[in-house]
């Protein structure tokens, strides 16, 4: 009987041992895997399912851990950058989302309509993003009859002015489209710009944020041109003023004095005569 127990305890302190090296290992195991893997970090997935064209909002996102060393460009940390953003494809629950899968919310609505211009057809003479206010100048050839063929028949003219830019493209640092919002009736003349003119260009005139501050800097800049306009008119015309009746007094002297003597002196011998 002694000797069962003596074995019972035997093992029951292997087994403890043995338990005890398990937990060891596999802790040491979880340690060397999370140093192995690494910081982890936050990424944006769906919270639900979300179908082609949804509008994302935050209802719509959750949060999960992924190793640092395993983040992509294309993953998106902060859900800021998802929510306005509109879904390409039908993203299933759980999923990562990735830049790929999302497009801008178009600006277009209502009646205006977006015409995308892309270089080198156009040029884009300045940094330009979207909500960005822009004039559109297109050069193209006149056309002309046969005495007009030596002549020079091209010509650059103002086409659109105040555009507001609706989206840009780029390929690295560069541009290489733009859209912009226009009515319909303004998109036939830009549209034609396109398929018969030799270079439509972009000058950047401002942004939203500048717009509301222009008028209060441009109004001075304004008035001064027309104030100046104002003082120069009023100037000139005292002297064309000052002229004419200067002329007439000395005309009214000179003819009254010349027409009495004039008659005096011919008449008497006339009618003695």
């Amino acid at each position: 009987m002694f000797e069962s127990k003596r074995r019972a305890f035997l093992l029951l302190f292997v087994s403890i041992a043995l338990g005890l090296v398990a937990v060891i290992l596999f802790s040491t195991y979880m340690q060397e895997t999370k140093e192995s893997m690494g910081e982890l970090v936050m990424v944006q997935v769906a919270g639900n399912n979300i179908p082609a064209g949804q509008l994302i909002t935050e209802d719509l996102l959750t949060e999960e851990q992924i190793p640092r060393k395993y983040m992509l460009e294309s993953l998106i940390q902060s859900p800021a950058e998802l929510v306005g953003k509109v879904s390409m494809v039908p993203i299933a629950k759980g999923a990562v989302i990735t830049s790929v899968m999302l497009r801008d919310n178009s600006l277009v609505s209502g009646e205006y309509r977006q015409v995308m211009l892309r270089a080198p057809m156009s040029v884009f003479d300045d940094q330009i993003d979207a909500y960005d206010e822009v004039d559109i100048l297109v050069s193209y050839e006149q056309e002309g009859g046969a005495k007009e063929a030596a002549a020079d028949r091209r010509t650059t003219k103002v086409l659109l002015k105040g555009v507001t830019v609706s989206s840009v493209h780029k390929s690295g640092d560069e541009t290489v489209a733009v859209g912009v919002l226009l009515k319909l009736a303004d998109t036939k003349s830009l549209i034609w710009a396109l398929n018969y003119g030799k270079e439509v260009r972009l000058l950047k005139t401002g942004n939203a944020k500048a717009s509301q501050e222009t008028p209060k800097t441009d109004e001075p800049i304004a008035a001064d041109p027309a104030a100046a306009a104002g003082t120069v008119k009023p100037a000139a015309s005292p002297k064309p003023t000052a002229k004419p009746t200067a002329k007439p007094a000395a005309a009214a002297s000179a003819k009254p004095s010349a027409k009495p003597t004039a008659p005096a002196a011919v008449t008497p011998p006339k009618g003695g005569e």
